[in-house]
């Protein structure tokens, strides 16, 4: 949304998003968190079926909120059996959201939910800085849940990924220390 205002003789634009509308800002479902009953730290969600046997449609229901019924569709492979959600609109997908003022869990596409990085244009100067923020935010997001780097005195795949995407980043210092480290563990 673009809002034009003046003020002292000067004219500005102003421009709101709409963050409510990023997937990076709703909460998510998987068929795994039903099925393994995660938890998702302080938040109080309930699942249940009328019938353990069948497996078709799971209730949900969040922190006392009105239980919403979902389906689950089955896809056998080559070692047993893969859960997908039904979304309302007929497609299977693998996560469903809810919004922060969602009232329903549904497919991205119901909510019309958009990743952040899709919202401006990487060609421009200032699209540029935003990128470049937004993917060191999520390298700290990615490091901060990482456990180990090391095992068996080599780093761990996950923790080379993490080093690979830094180096991409142009986060070069890190890579550095990394390699620093590498090299006083193999003396």
């Amino acid at each position: 949304m673009v809002n034009y205002s003046q003020k002292d003789g000067y004219s500005a634009i102003v421009l709101y998003m709409n963050t409510d509308l990023f997937i990076e800002n709703s909460f998510s479902l998987t068929p795994n968190d039903i099925l393994l009953d995660r938890h998702h730290g302080s938040l109080k969600i309930n699942y249940w079926t009328n019938d353990s046997a069948d497996l078709s449609s799971v209730c949900v229901s969040i922190e006392g909120r009105e239980p919403q019924k979902i389906n689950l569709d089955w896809e056998e492979i080559t070692y047993g059996e893969r859960a997908y959600f039904q979304c309302e609109c007929g497609l299977r997908v693998n996560k469903i959201y809810l919004p922060e003022n969602g009232k329903e869990f549904a497919c991205r596409k119901c909510h019309g939910l958009l990743y952040q990085l899709t919202t401006f244009n990487r060609h421009t100067n200032a699209g540029k800085f935003l990128y470049k923020q937004n993917r060191l935010q999520k390298l700290m997001e990615s490091r901060e849940k990482m456990g180990r780097i090391l095992y068996k005195n080599n780093f761990t795949k996950r923790f080379e990924r993490f080093l690979n995407l830094c180096n991409k980043a142009g986060l070069d210092d890190v890579v550095k220390g990394a390699n620093t480290l590498k090299e006083l563990i193999a003396q």
